[in-house]
């Protein structure tokens, strides 16, 4: 696990064992706010005592960006006492597919084995919580677009954005939505922002934010001009292969890689769609 600090109060935790996954904790006297968990419990477990080594506030809060087990596998490691803190849609799909979703990835991954579902029961409805600990006021917000459930932690004194997977290097909709995804993509642009933590890679800092943002709108404005033109051709599925993460103006570097396999199934998921397979 990588740690660092993006301000004199919020670090970062970067997964050494899977697809570069963070975690982020905003740290007050009156108590720590962590977004998300790694994907692992040995991971997790690291976060939780490096938190607690610094003898500051207790671990209050637990937010939860969206479902996926790389973000809420380490649920069930934080003490009783700390309140697990997410969006009604986010605890409506923990409970419907975490559980199954958990189950068939211990079939592979030994690492998982005493990992369990743990849902948040403090939930927002609205648009948007805030949660006041200490100095710092941290503001919750749905972003869907990487999944229905999706949501971003914004610490208002800091100016630093908790993107989790609204902001990556390749913004991946197979759970989600693309549509909503440029909507929520074009959103962040109203935060007053020094830097943004990606839900998987590097730290994205102030000059550079526009640009990813920029980025990621095309990325998905293009891929879907060149599928809709492999289909309205009658090309069959295959010639996918051929559509490349470059072409669409992303580079195939980050992730040490993975981005390609994330924009090969977004283009088979959009090849789908357009196609009238996805439901």
């Amino acid at each position: 696990m990588r740690r660092e600090r993006v301000s004199d109060d919020i670090y970062v935790f970067t997964s050494d064992l899977y697809a570069q996954v963070t975690a982020s904790a905003v740290v007050t006297r009156d108590g720590i706010v962590v977004i998300d968990t790694l994907p692992f419990g040995v991971e997790t477990l690291e976060m939780i005592g490096y938190l607690n080594s610094l003898g500051m506030g207790p671990i209050k809060y637990l937010v939860n960006t969206h479902w996926h087990g790389d973000h809420i596998n380490g649920n069930y490691l934080f003490d009783d006492s700390v309140e697990l803190v997410c969006h009604k849609k986010c605890q409506q799909a923990m409970q419907e597919f975490a559980p199954f979703a958990l189950d068939e990835a211990k079939e592979t991954t030994p690492l998982l084995e005493e990992a369990e579902i743990r849902v948040p029961n403090v939930v927002f409805e609205d648009g948007k919580m805030v949660l006041h600990v200490g100095n710092k006021s941290v503001e919750v917000a749905l972003t869907p677009g990487h999944t229905w459930d999706s949501t971003v932690a914004y610490v208002r004194e800091d100016k630093v954005l908790l993107a989790a997977d609204t902001v990556m290097p390749v913004p991946y909709f197979v759970w989600g939505d693309r549509h909503k995804f440029k909507e929520s993509l074009d959103a962040l642009r109203n935060y007053n922002l020094e830097s943004i933590v990606q839900g998987h890679g590097e730290v994205l800092l102030r000059g550079e934010i526009p640009m990813a943002i920029e980025s990621s709108i095309s990325y998905l404005n293009v891929l879907e001009e060149k599928v809709t033109e492999i289909v309205e051709k009658g090309k069959g599925k295959r010639v996918l292969n051929q559509l490349t993460i470059d072409d669409c103006g992303k580079s195939r570097i980050p992730l040490n890689g993975l981005v390609q396999d994330l924009h090969r199934a977004n283009a088979y998921a959009l090849y789908d769609e357009l196609m009238g397979n996805n439901g």
